[in-house]
């Protein structure tokens, strides 16, 4: 179910998201917020994600972050797609 809230406008050009939606959202002071114009006349507001951190493993940046899924179901599709790959290189 999609949320709809009316915001307006003030007078010098702020737009209000109301408390409950913040909180829920977990938006803070200090966060950006990016908008994005959409077609017929919509935007969208999301927040803008962190950069990840990098970190230095023995001369190599790695990236240091979390999982936002299920990383062997990902490894096992990359390496059916990887062999797939393979094959069709060897005409097998």
């Amino acid at each position: 179910m999609v949320e709809q809230t009316e915001v307006s406008v003030d007078s010098q050009d702020r737009i209000m998201i109301p408390a409950q939606i913040r909180r829920r959202l977990g938006l803070a002071p200090g966060m950006t917020l990016v908008v994005e114009e959409r077609e017929k006349g919509e935007i969208c507001l999301r927040v803008q994600k962190a950069f990840p951190e990098l970190v230095d493993k023995e001369g190599v940046l790695v990236v240091r972050s979390q999982a936002t899924g299920d990383l062997a179901e990902a490894v096992e599709h990359e390496h059916g797609r990887r062999l797939s790959e393979l094959l069709q290189r060897v005409g097998l």
